[in-house]
């Protein structure tokens, strides 16, 4: 046991006097996390502003609520010079005027809403087209009032404005459906992707020590193969958990996020690292230059995370394409961090993606053990 742990604290020694190393593995994710965190977490609290001009008559105020509907816009009631301000200076998206004689205006086959507006931007196309369906709905609410009581259009509209729709009886699989699920999952992906460039050029430093003699000299000392690979792997191992715990804390201090139930999060972790610590493995054992593995992991790392869903959802991009990244061990690891980030811990669900991990961990460490030279 104190061989391996020699060889594992030589090995991370020379890992944190790396500065090219400590800046792909720490410095990099934090960064990125940073960036792309902050504008997520940003786009979401900064909605495109809609002012709404309106008097205070019962109609009005259901019109309002029916166009409150799509939440994607901040709707603001303001006064119509307020609204000619505010479009003029391209503060908002555009304003949009109710009449008041919404009655007068279907009579006379007039459009139901005057829109101010500076320039059609894409925020403007999105609310145009929320803002017809709206009409169309507000047209045929007033036909169908017509011939009933006094104050049945208003009754109506507050009818439509207050109902769901649609009702969907469904499994919950996930608790949290709130943005900072898909926030803290984005930094997830980026420490694995950073993982895989780090272990993965950790790895490949063997092929370097083949050349300089170090692993020569390592092999004929009193030392046995297996505590040799024991030694580099825990240290690999160690030099994963490292990383991700330290940019668990940072984003803890940068976003206030939440990782789940550590009593899930620490075993399943752990496993993603040994399936990342195989893949760099693997990677030493199939080329014979730090170059080669170099440029083979770039093309492997990359393209594998945008298939695995790192990127963005894997939902969101077609089904052919979703069966297709069930062969990358990205997929199953983002599912199982998904479940555990989110409360859901469905059990189902963790119990195929660590099946999954684990099958892409023995394969990876099977093709690399057999490229090992131990001469």
């Amino acid at each position: 046991m104190r061989k391996i742990w020699t060889i594992l604290m030589l090995r991370l020694k020379e890992f944190f006097t790396s500065p090219g190393v400590l800046l792909l593995m720490f410095v990099m994710p934090a960064v990125f996390s940073w960036i792309f965190g902050g504008i997520s977490v940003n786009s979401k609290q900064n909605k495109p502003i809609v002012n709404v001009v309106l008097n205070d008559s019962e109609v009005s105020t259901e019109i309002l609520d029916l166009l409150k509907q799509d939440t994607h816009f901040d709707w603001r009631k303001v006064s119509r010079k307020q609204a000619e301000k505010n479009v003029s200076g391209q503060d908002v998206v555009a304003a949009v005027v109710i009449p008041d004689e919404i009655g007068q205006r279907i009579s006379e086959k007039k459009p139901i809403f005057d829109i101010i507006v500076q320039r059609k931007t894409e925020n403007y196309l999105t609310l145009s087209t929320h803002l017809e369906g709206t009409a169309r709905l507000v047209l045929r609410s007033y036909q169908a009032a017509s011939n009933l009581e006094e104050g049945a259009f208003s009754k109506v509209l507050e009818a439509i404005a207050t109902n769901k729709g649609v009702t969907v009886d469904k499994q919950i699989i996930q608790k949290d459906t709130n943005s900072s699920v898909e926030i803290n999952l984005m930094f997830v992906g980026f420490a694995i992707m950073f993982m895989m460039f780090g272990l993965s050029g950790a790895a490949s430093a063997i092929l370097g020590e083949r050349i300089e003699g170090t692993w020569g000299r390592l092999i004929v000392s009193p030392v046995s193969k297996l505590q040799i690979i024991l030694g580099y792997l825990l240290a690999y191992f160690f030099m994963g958990w490292i990383q991700l715990a330290v940019l668990m804390a940072a984003m803890n201090v940068m976003f206030d996020t939440s990782w789940g139930r550590m009593t899930y999060l620490i075993p399943f972790a752990s496993l993603v690292i040994i399936c990342v610590v195989g893949f760099g493995l693997m990677i030493a054992g199939l080329v014979k230059t730090k170059q080669q593995a170099s440029a083979i992991s770039a093309v492997l790392i990359v393209s594998t995370c945008m298939l695995g869903g790192v990127y963005w959802p894997i939902d969101v991009v077609p089904d052919i394409m979703q069966k297709i990244a069930l062969g990358v061990p990205q997929t199953w690891a983002m599912s199982g961090f998904k479940e555990i980030i989110s409360g859901s811990l469905h059990a189902g669900t963790l119990v195929k993606d660590a099946a999954a991990l684990l099958g892409f961990t023995a394969l990876f460490f099977f093709v690399g053990l057999r490229g090992m030279k131990f001469e």
